[in-house]
């Protein structure tokens, strides 16, 4: 289902509803209001009837020739009909029109006539009803048509209740017109009042059907047209490429959610795509870095297995082979480390760390990296607690593969990677803890040739060497500056360079403050195990 068709049946579902409950009250308020007007008409009806009865002490005198009575003489579908009984159940007198249906009378008659056990109940029930009208029901004509009849019963005020529910025995010497007590019925027909409901139902019916229909091509018409610029934004999306530089959404111009959408679509569609070409650069710098190894591995084979040489040939081919193999171990432990940090957001097996008393642990039991003498190494703790979080085995990596870059890259400038200068010789790396608000910071500091401007950016990225390293002939494909940027996000910090050209770099380390903890646990850790992962060495 498309989201216009979506849109615009929860929209005529609710319309439908609306409409359908609007119509039935409609409706029901109608027939209620017709209903009252028949009922004040037979009200109005009874009370001009009593208004012709004289009521005496003794008992009520029907005298309809003194008072013209024009009830019950006019035409129309709506006509009343009207009954007078005496105390026997004898009508003495009925309206004009009821000539014309003389099975209408009886039925009048007989509806309001107790039989059996209901007439104690309907002699009580009289005895009320001496002052007002009482509905007495519905009853039909010889045609089928539904009428409404009301009562009403005539006593004399003075009498008792106790004589009220008991008939009077017949007396022959009594007026025809004059009985203990009358019964007035009057019946109102109940079709013109169904026949305007009916009409009202079905023009309710019909004006809510071309409602709901007219609102269902306006409502497919309208969401259309709202939802066009979201089309285009579909339809844009679709066309994109990911070899494009340039690829993004075109908005929809509405200066709405939907520009914001789309804006925020190109935000991050920038963002992928940056990863998109890091991720490809990436690859091809690895490609590259692993083809040079096999290929000097396999030419050293080629060679070795060409004729026939001595044994301490054959162990020279094997170690320089070896050293090669070693070396692409290296880069694969590094690209897969590398690999598991961008899917991992947090890394098992963290502890509280006291920083200062890690570092100088760790410091103690170093040793000294291979090819040659390195740089003395300078700490300068907080002096205070720094509590963090961190895996120690990667909290050693970290320091590691800082520290061994600042040897390679911190010399001052004019010194080679080869340069056999004594410990004693060279600039010292520094090594400090500090604290920065809620950020425990370690630092390492060399006073080398410093780092170019441009080459800052880039210096955490995989496999990035700048121009001056490689003139400077140092080892290492570029890796080890790259795992540490993923160690310290992984626990939670981050790392940045600050250089000045001739002066030397820093490399800093935030990690946030952990709010408890055993720090003393942390520093037993780095006691025990300081080493690198295994696979994930600093020569990288």
């Amino acid at each position: 289902m498309t989201l216009t068709a979506r849109f615009s049946a929860i929209f005529l579902a609710a319309l439908g509803l609306a409409l359908g409950i609007f119509s039935a009250a409609l409706y029901f308020s109608a027939r209620t209001y017709l209903d009252r007007r028949v009922h004040e008409r037979l009200d109005a009806a009874l009370a001009i009837l009593a208004a012709a009865a004289e009521v005496h002490a003794d008992g009520v005198e029907w005298e309809p020739n003194e008072r013209a009575l024009w009830l019950g003489r006019e035409s129309g579908a709506d006509r009343l009909r009207w009954l007078v009984l005496n105390d026997r159940g004898k009508a003495i007198d009925r309206s004009p029109n009821l000539d014309e249906d003389e099975s209408l009378a009886d039925r009048m008659a007989r509806a309001i006539r107790p039989v059996g056990a209901e007439k104690r109940r309907w002699n009580h029930d009289q005895g009320h009803d001496r002052h007002h009208s009482r509905d007495a029901g519905r009853i039909a004509d010889r045609d089928g048509g539904d009428w409404r009849i009301a009562r009403r019963v005539l006593r004399p005020d003075e009498a008792p209740d106790s004589q009220m529910s008991v008939m009077m025995p017949d007396e022959p010497h009594r007026p025809e017109g004059f009985a203990p007590y009358m019964v007035l019925v009057a019946a109102a027909p109940l079709g013109p009042t169904q026949a305007t409901l009916a009409t009202l139902g079905w023009m309710l019916v019909a004006l809510s059907a071309a409602i709901w229909l007219a609102a269902a091509g306006l409502c497919r018409w309208l969401s259309r047209r709202a939802l066009a610029p979201l089309a285009r934004l579909v339809a844009s999306a679709r066309g994109l490429d990911a070899a494009d530089p340039g690829w993004s959404l075109v908005l929809a111009g509405t200066g709405d959610e939907l520009d914001d959408l789309g804006r925020a679509f190109n935000d991050l569609l920038a963002r992928l795509h940056v990863a998109f070409e890091r991720q490809r650069r990436f690859s091809g710098d690895a490609s590259h870095q692993l083809r040079t190894p096999l290929t000097v591995l396999i030419g050293q084979l080629q060679v070795a297995l060409r004729h026939e040489r001595s044994g301490d040939d054959y162990r020279r081919a094997l170690a320089s082979a070896l050293g090669r193999a070693e070396q692409l171990a290296r880069i694969v432990e590094a690209l897969l480390f590398l690999s598991r940090a961008e899917t991992e957001s947090a890394i098992p097996g963290v502890e509280p760390i006291e920083l200062e008393r890690w570092v100088s642990a760790h410091l103690s039991q170093r040793a000294a990296p291979d090819g040659g003498p390195a740089p003395p190494i300078q700490f300068k703790p907080a002096g205070e607690e720094l509590a963090i979080q961190a895996h120690p085995a990667l909290l050693g990596q970290l320091l590691d593969n800082l520290l061994d870059n600042a040897a390679k890259y911190g010399r001052p400038a004019g010194t080679g990677a080869s340069a056999g200068s004594t410990p004693a010789s060279s600039a010292p790396i520094v090594v400090a803890t500090r604290r920065d608000g809620e950020s425990a910071v370690l630092s390492v500091s060399d006073r080398g040739s410093g780092i170019a401007p441009e080459d800052l950016p880039h210096l955490f990225e995989p496999f990035y060497r700048s121009a001056q390293a490689r003139r400077q002939g140092a080892a290492g494909v570029g890796l080890g500056l790259a795992i540490v940027r993923r160690i310290a996000s992984a626990s939670g910090g981050s790392v940045a360079a600050h250089s000045e050209p001739g002066a030397g770099s820093t490399f800093e380390v935030r990690f946030p403050i952990a709010p408890g903890g055993s720090p003393e646990a942390g520093a037993d850790s780095a006691e025990v195990d300081p080493r690198p992962i295994a696979g994930v060495e600093s020569k990288l």
